[in-house]
């Protein structure tokens, strides 16, 4: 499907774009010289984007999971130019602005009561490491400085700077970026061993609170601070641990008096049909001691984190006497045209359904790919809401696939062997029909597959 951009995109235009891309652009996350020809993206309509030769693709992983609300929606167009026009930011750590209030105020609404205090800051990977500063300062502060280790889940993905990576799977550790800080350590991911190493067997075997509360003896549960996990792992393989894992970590953390950190930068607001992912398995009302929150916080029209703590948390740093406050901050943390993004997100999710819309859509999606169950060189199929793995055989096999879907205009993301779905949430039913339909001709046209 073709469409003809907004703005025609001169040929001289574009092609100093590609230039200039080639000559002075150091894209993150790739080889340094990838011998492809990469998308220049100039325009995004709903659930499509549109390259600078007028193609359109169906944009089936909602660029990096954040464009949740999908591109140029008015609303939050409106929203970002109205504050900018105003008073597009200031400094956090000196006044307040109202659109830093009033989206504190709306998370605070939406999380389980107690939840109520929100610090900013930029990007998933700042969250994570500001969350785990607050968790051992807490600790320090109460009078058990001893307790400094984070526990993670050995598949999880926490983000990219030091401590996160430290704090994330040894699979990633694996990329050259330590030496890593001590104080971090990994529980054993509640998935099937056998099934995670492509094993034929009669039943799963799956690690759990036992495990779980050995790992702790063996570190000394009077030395960890928190333990940090995602409700679903995303980066990691998009696994989808068995119900109940959360209410036992909730309960391991009780009795040891230990923080529990969710980290729903990939899976919150909305994406897996509920707000957040850990109210698939935690009791009504009940929740972590930290919140981490980005991604489709602000729909990718604005780079925004959020750390949500309860007051218990905050009151404590409230009255040291030697900080007098959290040291920590950044200077667009909080930024004004950025909440007033989210203010504008959260209230297209509330007005449009898209929470209870994302369970209905992820149902669909998930219910379309699953006949690829069957292919020989797709070892799995699993998800929750809009948030979708397709497990190939190997590396070299989702490449093929992403590849493929591209050129058929579908663009999907793959992370090692995983290929992730997971589209925007007012993606409509026809669109989720066209993107699985397409994703199930890539793969049968790899070569790999010979079921």
């Amino acid at each position: 499907m073709r469409v003809v951009a907004r703005r025609p995109i001169l040929e001289a235009e574009a092609t100093g774009a590609r230039q200039a891309d080639a000559a002075h652009l150091w894209h993150p996350w790739s080889p340094v010289d990838l011998a492809i020809e990469r998308l220049m993206l100039v325009e995004g309509h709903g659930c499509r984007v549109v390259d600078d030769r007028g193609r359109s693709y169906l944009d089936l992983r909602a660029g990096t999971l954040n464009a949740a609300v999908g591109y140029g929606h008015p609303r939050v167009v409106e929203a970002i130019s109205k504050q900018a026009s105003s008073l597009m930011t200031w400094d956090l750590a000196e006044v307040g602005t109202v659109p830093a209030a009033l989206l504190a105020q709306r998370i605070a609404s939406i999380t389980p009561e107690g939840l109520n205090r929100t610090l900013y800051c930029n990007s998933g990977s700042e969250a994570t490491e500001a969350a785990m500063k607050i968790a051992r300062m807490w600790h320090a502060l109460s009078g058990r400085p001893e307790r400094t280790w984070v526990l993670s889940f050995f598949d999880g993905y926490h983000g990219a700077t030091v401590a996160a990576v430290a704090a994330t799977g040894v699979g990633f550790r694996r990329q050259g970026s330590g030496p890593f800080p001590d104080g971090y350590a990994h529980l054993a991911t509640p998935r099937c061993v056998l099934c995670a190493a492509g094993q034929t067997h009669e039943s799963c075997q799956i690690p759990g609170p036992d495990q779980w509360r050995e790992q702790i003896q063996r570190i000394g549960p009077d030395r960890v601070a928190a333990v940090l996990v995602e409700p679903v792992l995303s980066v990691g393989g998009v696994i989808v641990p068995p119900r109940g894992h959360l209410r036992a970590l909730r309960e391991i953390c009780d009795r040891y008096g230990i923080l529990l950190i969710a980290d729903e930068v990939a899976t919150g607001i909305g994406r897996t049909g509920r707000m957040f992912g850990f109210e698939h398995d935690l009791d009504p009302g009940t929740g972590p001691d930290i919140l981490t929150t980005a991604k489709g916080l602000t729909g990718g029209y604005a780079p925004l984190s959020a750390v949500t703590v309860g007051e218990d948390i905050y009151a404590v740093f409230r009255r040291d006497p030697l900080l007098g406050g959290l040291r920590h901050g950044h200077t667009t943390g909080g930024h004004a045209t950025a909440c007033a993004a989210a203010l504008a997100v959260l209230d297209v999710l509330e007005e449009q359904n898209l929470v209870t819309a994302a369970a209905a859509r992820g149902e669909q999606l998930l219910a379309a790919v699953a006949p690829l169950r069957a292919s020989a060189c797709v070892r799995d199929v699993r998800g929750l809401g809009l948030l979708v793995g397709v497990e190939m055989d190997c590396l070299e096999s989702a490449a093929e696939v992403t590849g493929a879907a591209q050129e058929r205009g579908v663009l999907v993301r793959h992370f090692g062997p995983v290929i992730t779905l997971a589209p925007p949430l007012i993606v409509t039913p026809q669109e989720v029909q066209i993107g699985a339909e397409t994703v199930i001709e890539a793969v049968h046209l790899t070569g790999r597959d010979r079921a």
